[in-house]
């Protein structure tokens, strides 16, 4: 039989708001595992105490953003246009029907005015990560690392052609095992200067602090990159550090874990990370720090050296190379080049074999990516971070960046991080704990009933 639905746009409601809030509601959960009475404390010399109109509670702001992340809404108008008609978001907020809600702009203006500047939302993000430790969501020993993109707020076709002359990098470190070398075999240490290098880069019109983005494979234009740390144990999300998009990925992450290290007193074991992160420094630094690390495999090319060097052996014991099918040795010839390279050859000098001061450190970095424990390992890496990027870009907006700037960019990024992290600590302890979430109006519900239960027994036994 067919049922049409009448007009009851009109009808009057008698109900409270936890009765329009679905049981197992996101909201609730979050409302119920995470303390945001914290913010107030972060906030307080932000505003006047004795005088001027009273403010919207603080907490209400930063849960609109929380509210827009943690349902992927487009724009801060948007969310507050929902919130004005969701019950849900009402009860999230404390803001009954009948009640004004804030105005779009109202963080906005909040923001130039009193936070921006501030280590206010790093604050809220570490906080978040803290309560995860609490409930023992943090594993503290094993961190996965990688970067994504977002896409700039500008066109990727007007831009400026700049050159920019800077100092080269150089490994100091480096240099000083080169030179402890050449003074251990004889030869007069070598003296490195800086040197100044030029680079042809492009420079966005729109917002000058994006960077250009151009790699093999992907979509190239203005992007910023998040270089995100995740915890082994239930995917927390440790660290997220906005740069341009055309900074490489090796280059902030050695003072990002020791960031997440000084920050949370975490004592990192193991690190897993892609083949972008193949660099000298990130293996001495492994090595330093007693850090089991497994970086993926880089194909360097087919160069006839390498090709070359593949027909031999090398000892580590005697410090040669033998010759796999004529069993030739190539000993050390005491000599190591500038860029840090020892030579190996035989006795007429007709094969010389090149081997660089830190390959030792390469070949090690090499036996862990291939040894059991490595293999799994970095196949976590895939799970756990790569599954933390999809659920920023499919879930939470994450594809594009909102606003301009990389302070902006970054302090956006730590408060939709942090409700991502909320969201992924309120589904774990539901699960951990077994028990349903039952709302006040249930619980009163049930004791109204005991209470008739008792009353009409005892009604008959009377």
């Amino acid at each position: 039989m067919i049922t049409i639905n009448k007009n009851i746009q009109s009808e009057i409601l008698m109900t409270t708001m936890e009765e329009l809030v679905p049981e197992d509601s996101l909201f609730r959960k979050i409302d119920k595992y995470i303390d945001f009475t914290f913010i107030y404390d972060l906030v307080k010399d932000k505003y006047c105490e004795d005088n001027g109109r009273p403010s919207i509670d603080p907490v209400v702001l930063f849960k609109i953003v929380f509210i827009q992340t943690i349902d992927g809404l487009k724009s801060m108008r948007q969310t507050c246009k929902k919130i004005k008609v969701d019950a849900e978001y009402r009860w999230f907020l404390g803001i009954p029907f009948g009640k004004e809600t804030p105005h779009f702009s109202t963080f906005s203006k909040n923001y130039e005015r009193r936070f921006k500047g501030t280590t206010i939302f790093e604050d809220i993000f570490t906080n978040i990560v803290k309560q995860a430790m609490k409930y023992n969501l943090i594993d503290g020993t094993t961190f996965y690392t990688d970067s994504t993109h977002k896409k700039a707020n500008a066109n990727k076709n007007k831009y400026e052609d700049e050159i920019v002359r800077e100092v080269k990098k150089r490994r100091k470190w480096l240099e000083e095992e080169i030179n402890e070398e050449r003074i251990k075999n004889g030869e007069k240490p070598f003296e490195y200067k800086d040197e100044i290098e030029e680079k042809h880069i492009k420079v966005s019109k729109t917002d000058k602090e994006s960077g250009y983005y151009h790699r093999d494979n992907k979509e190239k234009g203005f992007m910023y990159l998040d270089h995100r740390t995740v915890d082994h144990k239930c995917n927390i999300i440790v660290d997220c550090h906005i740069t341009k998009g055309n900074i490489h990925d090796s280059v902030p992450y050695i003072n990002r874990m020791e960031y997440i290290k000084e920050k949370y007193g975490f004592d990192i074991k193991k690190c897993a990370v892609d083949s972008g992160y193949d660099t000298p420094e990130i293996r001495r630094y492994y090595y330093i720090n007693n850090i089991f690390g497994v970086i993926g495999y880089r194909r360097y090319g087919s160069s006839e050296s390498r090709k070359e060097k593949t027909k031999y052996e090398y000892s580590k014991e005697h410090n040669i190379y033998v010759e796999k099918e004529t069993g030739e040795v190539l000993e050390y010839t005491k000599h190591i080049d500038k860029l840090g390279y020892k030579l190996y050859a035989n006795l007429d000098r007709s094969k010389i074999i090149r081997r660089h001061i830190e390959e030792e450190r390469k070949e090690e970095m090499k036996a862990r990516r291939l040894s059991t424990e490595g293999k799994k390992l970095y196949n976590n890496r895939c799970q756990k971070i790569e599954r933390s990027f999809a659920d920023s870009k499919n879930n939470h907006g994450y594809r594009y960046a909102m606003y301009k700037g990389i302070e902006k960019n970054q302090n956006y990024t730590w408060l939709i991080c942090a409700a991502q992290n909320m969201k992924n600590i309120a589904i774990k302890k539901e699960k951990v704990d077994g028990i349903p979430l039952l709302s006040l109006t249930l619980l009163e519900k049930i004791t109204k009933n005991i209470k008739k239960f008792i009353f009409f027994h005892f009604l008959n036994f009377t």
